[in-house]
């Protein structure tokens, strides 16, 4: 297996290798054709602007008007090399308005050609310049390439042209060897003959290496026909020249010649073949050291992986203690961790459950519809028969929900136990009174805003919402019934909870915050009333009625939940809650702090004689250390409770997620005890 593996991994390596190499050379090629491109493109430019100059000075431009007026060629001969010189140029020429030639100085006997039906001499004649490729024989008859530009002659704020001027710079063999130095490439100038055919002018190979490259099946009309992209491939004295091919035009846009950049393939190659090569000798040693390593490593890996068998057979017995002392940093090493959390989480939900066998509170069925029932401190449930519109026990609601038991009764409506007789399965049964209705006109907009956002979370550690319906003028909502402990009745009848369950329930409770806030919903009601734990140690988060989204409330919905409208619990609101501010998820975890400081402390962060009292102390006191209240509290963990209980929300936990693992990096080992 080792060694298919390795062969496969050399396999690829040399495939990439070679695919890495034509990259390369590709890049390179680019770079050279770019580079070639600017080199002309600058050249013509600089030449360009130096004739354009010189064909504006007015003493310069009377010269040549009198000149040409005159028949004075030995003066305009005199004006052209001046002009040749000034503008760096091989050569220059002046014409007369109709593009005749009056004076060439390279060829000084040389008058009286018309020039003007080319372009660069025509489209000057129109008051534009031009530039472009200029091909004539040399002295030994063979083709000279040349770049050059012709420029008006105008008096100055005059639209009339006396005549043209025109300068080249050769395409010569330094200027092929300084592009050579730039693109580390082999450079060549071509010239087209009246066939079509190209012939080398400049060179920096030698004349015999272009001739046998240039033969049969050198790729050269295939690359030109798209100078864009066209690529050459020549095999020369066995090696391969691969190259980039660009056109020479005209000014006119008719291509007469052209270049080509060259580099040599087994150059570009020679590091990657000896990657390759060293890459076949590690493999070798690879191998083999493969062989031993296998062995040694096989020891190091067995071990740990018994013992996390052990330990998986001990928690299948029940047992959730003890440590897996695995100390590498490998896979193992991560697996042993991630099982350890594993383990100190259902330690901790044991420790949960535990506590709620003992704890000697009766289990009652609760639903997300209780929160009205226990903020009602000191009141019992009332009798059916006392309540309008209340359901009777063995009433079946919308010939689906026979009524089995009342489990709440609050302001707004009641909350039954049901049968669901379609998917015979006991419900909770939420329904909103019709005199609630008729007291406060948004309670049903609140009823239906429960359900619609409900129902956008689904997680084990939320109730789950089903359907919304009416019957005869009757609202209700049908819901998940969790048999569990209420969370606030628990801490009244067994005061603070052991560390280890505090901590569970403050774990799962940022996972539902976590869940509804990625769904874009503020709960902004959390408290323990609202949260239940069922016998295996699950806690749930209910009632979403004054829920709401965190884009904000809808046309329609002001005085809903708009700003300035201070909904929720008191002793567990933050401060923009109460001054009836924006919200945003954060206030959640203000929340979330307070019950976890309830859970550990037994009490409420604030205690006041009245409501606007208890409003002033959690906008500017500072709530107190739960370790001073309870030594038995890990400084982490009342950390994590006073960050969440900041005044300035920018100051908290920045979302459920991240206060969640600030909570899995508790350690109840790390308590102090004063």
């Amino acid at each position: 297996m080792v060694v298919v593996v390795l062969g496969g991994a050399l396999w690829l390596t040399k495939q990439r290798a070679d695919r890495a190499a034509d990259e390369s050379i590709e890049r390179a090629l680019d770079a050279t054709r770019s580079a070639i491109g600017d080199a002309l493109s600058g050249r013509s430019g600089a030449l360009m602007q130096s004739a354009a100059l010189v064909a504006q000075v007015p003493q310069y431009v009377a010269r040549i008007g009198e000149g040409l007026r005159q028949g004075n060629r030995a003066n305009l001969l005199d004006q052209a090399e001046e002009f040749r010189d000034q503008v760096g140029a091989a050569w220059a020429l002046i014409t007369d308005g109709e593009g005749i030639l009056r004076a060439k100085t390279n060829e000084r006997d040389l008058e009286g050609e018309l020039l003007a039906e080319g372009a660069l001499v025509g489209i000057p004649l129109e008051g534009r310049r031009a530039e472009g490729v200029w091909i004539e024989p040399g002295p030994d008859g063979s083709d000279l390439i040349y770049q050059a530009v012709g420029a008006p002659i105008m008096a100055p704020q005059s639209s009339v042209v006396y005549g043209v001027l025109v300068a080249a710079v050769p395409v010569d063999s330094a200027f092929a060897a300084h592009l050579k130095t730039n693109t580390n490439s082999e450079i060549v100038f071509f010239a087209f003959d009246t066939t079509g055919v190209p012939h080398p002018t400049v060179a920096t190979l030698p004349a015999e290496v272009i001739e046998q490259a240039m033969g049969v099946g050198s790729g050269w009309d295939s690359a030109f026909a798209d100078s864009v992209t066209g690529r050459l491939r020549w095999n020369v004295r066995g090696a391969t020249l691969v190259g980039v091919v660009g056109a020479l035009r005209t000014a006119s846009g008719v291509p007469v010649g052209a270049y080509a950049g060259l580099r040599s393939r087994d150059l570009e190659l020679a590091t990657f073949v000896q990657l390759r090569n060293t890459v076949f000798q590690a493999f070798i040693a690879g191998l083999a050291l493969a062989i031993v390593s296998a062995l040694v490593l096989a020891r190091r890996v067995t071990r740990p992986v018994q013992r996390l068998v052990a330990a998986t057979r001990q928690v299948a017995e029940g047992q959730y203690s003890g440590r897996i002392e695995v100390t590498s940093h490998d896979e193992i090493g991560e697996l042993a961790a991630a099982f350890q959390r594993m383990l100190r989480e259902l330690k901790e939900k044991q420790d949960l459950v535990e506590y709620l066998s003992g704890s000697g509170a009766q289990t009652v069925a609760l639903s997300a519809g209780q929160q009205a029932q226990l903020t009602a401190q000191g009141q019992g449930t009332r009798p059916a028969a006392t309540l309008t519109g209340l359901l009777d026990v063995g009433q079946v609601l919308a010939n689906r929900y026979e009524i089995r038991k009342v489990l709440g009764a609050g302001g707004m409506g009641m909350v039954y136990r049901a049968f669901d007789r379609q998917l015979e399965e006991i419900v909770a049964v939420k329904t909103l009174k019709p005199e609630a209705i008729a007291q406060d006109s948004k309670s049903l907009e609140r009823f239906k805003e429960e359900i619609r956002l409900a129902r956008r979370i689904t997680h084990r550690n939320v109730v789950r919402t089903h359907d919304l319906g009416e019957v005869d003028g009757v609202y209700y909502i049908t819901m998940e019934l969790v048999e569990g402990t209420n969370l606030k009745e628990l801490i009244r009848k067994r005061g603070r909870l052991p560390v280890g369950v505090a901590l569970t329930v403050g774990k799962q409770m940022c996972r539902a915050l976590e869940v509804a806030h990625e769904a874009g919903v503020i709960h902004r009601d959390i408290k323990p009333q609202n949260m239940v734990v069922d016998p295996s140690g699950f806690l749930k988060v209910m009632d979403f009625g004054i829920a709401r989204r965190t884009e904000g409330h809808r046309l329609g919905e002001e005085g809903l939940t708009a700003v300035g409208t201070a909904i929720g619990t008191p002793e567990y609101m933050a401060p923009e809650q109460l001054l009836g501010e924006s919200l945003d998820p954060r206030v959640d975890l203000y929340a979330a702090g307070a019950v976890l400081f309830e859970c550990v402390t037994g009490r409420n962060v604030f205690t006041a004689p009245n409501v606007m009292a208890l409003m002033a102390k959690h906008l500017e006191e500072a709530p107190a250390d739960p370790q001073s209240l309870n030594p038995e509290v890990p400084p982490s963990l009342a950390q994590v409770i006073l960050k969440a209980l900041a005044k300035k929300r920018d100051q908290r936990w920045a979302s459920a997620a991240e206060m969640h693992r600030a909570l899995e990096e508790v350690r109840t080992e790390d308590t102090v005890v004063t």
